[in-house]
């Protein structure tokens, strides 16, 4: 095989992808000796109910903005629906950006509850931030005011993120590799499952309303895992020493805590072929 491209493009538009392959082939799907399958391009967007993982493979898409001027250590980041909030480890803080990532000038600090926070996720009232040093997760209103409320989850000695599905937080910690439920009232659920297949450095979690995402420092990958924690043999390949994730609605955001840059990857929709390319090409699905 030869010809391995970035982007693929047609009608004066282009989408980027993971992974592009130019085969000397007319048939509608390729499987490799190696187990990998491949879609034909112009069969990329039809053929999704046929092929389910073909509008799997996500891209970055040269989007991202900077926090360094708020922090020059963030870590972890939530989607509240409207804006996004990361938090800075040097200032012990969390920010608020708007969603074309544009610092709002709104911030709350959680120094007075925790010296070393790390991820943060909002449950559609309030944000909980997650402090590592403490092994708490600490509960704040919608204006950054703690409540009063925190719970431990010492599960883990080296807690990273958290975040809510909608009835339960799941706590990421990278001492044992491992994802923790908890229930809203901050009880240990007795169930885990482990990432240390995939990374020995998980940093951030999201859920995307169907699967969680968990990103890897020693990879530079984020990989998907299904509710219950079993991992879906997909990644995508993300910014170097990534941290937080956040998931829109329609992409995902990760901080990266030392470029100081959160930056936008989103789900291909769609793919067309490129005659100048010298052969069929084809995406990978599998």
């Amino acid at each position: 095989m030869s010809n391995f491209k970035d982007f693929i493009g047609g009608g004066g538009s282009a989408s980027q992808i993971n992974e592009v392959v130019s085969l000397n082939d007319t048939a509608d799907t390729v499987t490799l000796e190696d187990g990998r399958v491949y879609l034909k391009g112009g069969l990329f967007e039809t053929d999704t109910s046929v092929y389910p993982n073909a509008a799997t493979p996500i891209g970055d898409t040269g989007t991202s903005f900077s926090v360094s001027a708020q922090d020059n250590y963030p870590y972890g980041m939530a989607w509240d629906g409207t804006h996004f909030w990361v938090v800075g480890a040097a200032n012990d803080a969390v920010f608020k950006y708007t969603a074309a990532g544009v610092y709002t000038s709104t911030s709350f600090s959680v120094a007075s509850q925790e010296s070393t926070p790390r991820g943060i996720t909002w449950d559609g009232t309030h944000f909980w931030v997650l402090g590592t040093s403490t092994d708490t997760l600490y509960k704040y209103t919608s204006a950054g005011v703690y409540t009063g409320t925190s719970f431990s989850v010492n599960q883990d000695t080296n807690p990273e993120d958290i975040v809510w599905d909608g009835t339960y937080f799941w706590m990421l910690g990278n001492g044992t590799d491992s994802v923790y439920k908890y229930s809203s009232a901050g009880t240990y659920q007795s169930v885990s499952w482990s990432v240390a297949a995939q990374d020995t450095n998980p940093l951030g979690i999201t859920w995307d309303g169907t699967h969680f995402w968990v990103t890897g420092e020693n990879t530079n990958y984020v990989y998907k895992y299904s509710a219950s924690g079993v991992y879906q043999n997909i990644k995508f390949k993300v910014q170097t020493t990534p941290a937080g994730i956040a998931w829109d609605g329609a992409s995902f955001w990760v901080v990266g805590y030392a470029s100081d840059l959160v930056s936008k990857y989103k789900p291909l929709v769609g793919v067309a072929t490129d005659s100048s390319f010298g052969a069929q090409n084809y995406v990978r699905v599998a």
